[in-house]
């Protein structure tokens, strides 16, 4: 798919993206860390939980980790009782929209356009209604399938990917919530690509790349997005 010559060229500078050690990170090079979120990976795999996926997908668009993580935080341990996507749907569909996201995730939204808002919404009946169309048990095995089965270059055709919102960066924030061996093409990850990797394909073949190169799919994306992140790359 890439010039043969060109492999191992790419290969030392991801090695070397690997061994930098980012400031504030208590001297953990970005090799050292992307391990540590294969590791959690196998934990994720097994995971029962439908909501964390959803929710913390929908948190994280056009905001840092850090400020996803505050807010999912916040939203478990303020409402146990909200375990299920079934259970959000409920509260979603009885709350206005403001008031939901004021109340529920601690944004201040303006009206019901909200992104993340609106990508949570059409999240949570997407699965449902997924699970039901499709007849699968529980709403983990029905989010599982689908990451299986969707076509990313087709996002179109897709029940989910045809949901406004949802694109190629969440896809893959959803896999890798999953615990799936998955790429994320955020912004910091295409920008390392093309500015760094020299590398202009299409979000849809990074996973390829990656297996060109010998490289699991997780691990290049956290390199690619933690590197892009320390040094403000952007794509």
């Amino acid at each position: 798919m890439l010039p043969e010559e060109r492999r191992g060229e790419i290969v030392a500078t991801f090695l070397k993206m690997e061994a930098f050690v980012p400031e504030g990170k208590n001297g953990a090079s970005i090799g050292e860390m992307a391990r540590k979120a294969v590791e959690t990976a196998d934990r994720l795999s097994v995971a029962t939980d439908a909501l964390m996926p959803v929710l913390r997908t929908a948190l994280v668009i056009n905001w840092k980790e850090s400020a996803m993580k505050s807010r999912y935080e916040r939203f478990r341990c303020k409402f146990p009782e909200i375990t299920t996507l079934a259970a959000l749907k409920d509260a979603l569909d009885k709350a206005e929209p403001v008031h939901f996201c004021e109340h529920y995730l601690r944004i201040n939204a303006t009206n019901e356009q909200n992104p993340k808002y609106k990508l949570l919404k059409g999240l949570t009946k997407g699965f449902l209604d997924y699970q039901r169309d499709q007849g699968i048990g529980s709403e983990i095995e029905a989010i599982r399938h689908w990451a299986a089965h969707v076509d990313v270059a087709r996002l179109d055709a897709d029940p989910i990917g045809g949901i406004r919102g949802v694109g190629p960066g969440v896809v893959g924030n959803i896999r890798l919530n999953l615990g799936l061996d998955a790429i994320k093409p955020d912004r910091h990850v295409i920008g390392v690509m093309k500015q760094h990797l020299l590398l202009d394909v299409p979000h849809h073949c990074y996973g390829k790349v990656a297996e060109w190169l010998g490289i699991g799919k997780r691990r290049f994306d956290e390199v690619l997005f933690r590197y892009g992140q320390a040094h403000g790359i952007s794509g």
